[in-house]
């Protein structure tokens, strides 16, 4: 006999979420069939094996349809068939599969069902380490799901040693690399970041609720530092702005209590609800939901190859949907509540980004140093970690700069425009970028935000070896190691000590109007060339102003600027576009420029100096 289901309170405090995820669970069911399991639209193929789509539609719909509905269970049949040999992606499968069968045993359901469940749990073999440490401290949480006793405090104690090594002293986690301090800034991207925050959430669930609260709040911290007072809460690194993270990220703020009435005017629920409501706005044609702001009607626009519409749907449903009925609860044994970190406002200061502004003016997030790229490819350049890139800026909610994206190399040779911001070269007909400075200054006040970096210009694709020997160890790499040694290979990018840069970005704090200057000192023998000068990136919103000029060696070059070269970019921000002057050769000297953009407030507003 099953048990009598709790009637739940309304979603009162975060109104979008009952419309999210009524609007997941119709997509699952019309997505799902006997036979198949889950079937994804875009790819016009059952949701891929090898991923998590169906264990996480199995969970979402026993939650959302109730245990007694059959249409959890296509899905768990589907997966069920892949051969052991076929199963991936083990962490998540079996994370979602303790879920299921701790849902399943809550619901009454008959003991040799919950037992099969946890059975096929097991067969999702952990590693000790994984090429993501997002990865690693999903496999540990799972030894804690399933640990009794003595063994759930060291399994609580070694997934906190993993969150206290791989978060820096702003509260970022490192995603790449495992090893700390090689190199001291590792990447740091935001989607992952929450997945951390969720991760750690989950744990206190687990219980140790007091040891985890400081590692929930210096996550936490982060996230919101990385909030725009809107709709959008990070931009760096892989999976920009992606359902995954966003999904991590609601989940947590529920089980936080975020979505509750008495916090629903504090940081946290302000942000729930902006979440939501440009969830709100990403639903599809097919029903499922964007995988980020700029797919709503297309497919692929800003995603990652390991990307795939069912399964981040799938995991969005499940993990938010556990989560608002896992806070409801009220047997609910352990949790933190957000009463014990006060305001939780966000940090003033950041190492990996800095931010500036308000939600109700100017608002910006700028990269700092740069970072390593967690993909250094032969044929794909990775500007998504670059430094000195405005990652997110906008003007009363207005979106005003994309996210930076990842390219094929010969569409950035191509269309130099894609690079967006980031200056590139060709040097010894190599592409470089100037993605790492090893010097940051920054001055804020009310009025604006200056930061100054210096560096050189970095390699952007990794050398493919020529010799039998190279190729010999590549493929040993590829089928042996995991590509390990690939991406070693990010970390260890040399510069082109013959050309300096200085980059400047003035940000206005009190209008929409950003300043970008660029000094370069070429002290080599031979000219290189800079592919974009006056790159950037903008979105579709209207510019009132866009000033451009530069020097080489104190005069201006023979030729005025040219038109404007324009690219569609496939950022995860709907609209962007990158932009950038004809190339130009640099000489031994000094190359100097200066961008001014600046776009409307309000019509009686737009007269007056640039910034």
């Amino acid at each position: 006999m099953r048990a009598t289901p709790i009637i739940l309170p309304s979603d009162a405090a975060a109104p979008g979420l009952g419309l999210c995820l009524d609007t997941l669970a119709a997509a699952l069911r019309a997505h799902t069939r006997p036979g198949v399991g889950l079937y994804d639209p875009v790819d016009e193929a059952p949701t891929p094996a090898d991923h998590y789509g169906q264990t996480g539609a199995a969970l979402a719909l026993a939650i959302l349809d109730g245990p007694d509905s059959r249409t959890w269970r296509y899905p768990l049949e589907a997966w069920e068939t892949v051969p052991a040999q076929q199963i991936g992606h083990a962490p998540f499968n079996r994370f979602l599969l303790n879920l299921l069968a701790g849902h399943l045993e809550r619901s009454g359901a008959p003991a040799s069902e919950v037992t099969q469940i946890r059975g096929s749990a097991q067969e999702c073999k952990l590693a000790r380490l994984y090429p993501s440490n997002n990865w690693t401290l999903l496999a540990r949480l799972c030894e804690l799901q399933e640990a009794n006793g003595k063994a759930g405090s060291r399994a609580h104690a070694r997934l906190r040693g993993l969150l206290d090594c791989w978060t820096t002293p702003s509260g970022a986690f490192v995603d790449y690399p495992a090893r700390a301090g090689t190199p001291a800034r590792g990447a740091t991207p935001a989607a992952y970041h929450h997945k951390a925050l969720f991760v750690a959430v989950m744990a206190a669930e687990l219980g140790e609720p007091e040891a985890w609260q400081p590692t929930i709040e210096r996550l936490l911290r982060w996230s919101l530092y990385g909030w725009d007072g809107y709709g959008h809460a990070g931009g760096l690194g892989r999976s920009s702005h992606a359902l995954f993270g966003d999904a991590c990220l609601v989940a947590s703020l529920l089980l936080l209590g975020a979505g509750s009435d008495a916090h629903q005017d504090t940081a946290p629920g302000r942000m729930l609800r902006g979440l939501l409501g440009r969830w709100s706005g990403q639903i599809r044609p097919d029903g499922f939901l964007a995988l980020n702001p700029a797919d709503t009607t297309l497919s692929g626009t800003g995603w990652d190859p390991y990307m795939h519409l069912s399964v981040y749907n799938a995991w969005a449903a499940a993990v938010v949907a556990w989560a608002r009925g896992r806070a409801r609860r009220p047997e609910r044994e352990h949790a933190v509540h957000l009463e014990a970190f006060g305001s939780t406002q966000p940090a003033r200061t950041g190492l990996e980004l800095l931010r500036a502004g308000s939600a109700s003016a100017a608002f910006a997030l700028v990269s700092t140093h740069g970072q390593p790229p967690q993909g250094f490819s032969r044929d794909a350049v990775e500007l998504r970690y670059a430094g000195g890139v405005p990652l997110h800026m906008t003007w009363e909610g207005q979106v005003l700069c994309p996210a930076p994206v990842r390219i094929p190399a010969q569409a950035l040779l191509d269309a130099p425009a894609l690079a967006g911001w980031t200056p590139v070269f060709l040097i010894d007909d190599r592409l470089f970028g100037l993605t790492d400075f090893e010097h940051c200054e920054s001055q804020a006040s009310e009025e604006s935000l200056q930061i100054t970096l210096s560096g050189h210009p970095r390699p952007l694709l990794r050398l493919a070896g020529t010799s039998f020997p190279a190729r010999a160890l590549a493929a040993l790499d590829w089928r042996l190691l995991d590509g390990a040694m690939g991406r070693r290979a990010a970390l260890q990018r040399h510069p082109s000590r013959e050309v300096a840069g200085t980059l400047t970005l003035i940000i206005s704090l009190k209008r929409p109007c950003l300043i970008q200057r660029l000094e370069l000192e070429h002290d080599g023998q031979r000219p290189v060339t800079l592919l974009n000068p006056g790159g950037h990136a903008v979105t579709d919103v209207r510019l009132a102003k866009r000033c451009f000029q530069q020097e080489l060696n104190g005069a201006t070059p023979d030729r005025s600027p040219g038109d404007w070269h324009e690219a569609p970019l496939p950022s995860a921000i709907a609209g962007g576009r990158g932009l950038c002057q004809n190339p130009e050769t640099i000489p031994k000297g000094t190359y100097t420029s200066e961008l001014i953009l600046e776009w409307p407030t309000r019509p009686r507003d737009i007269t007056g100096s640039p910034c």
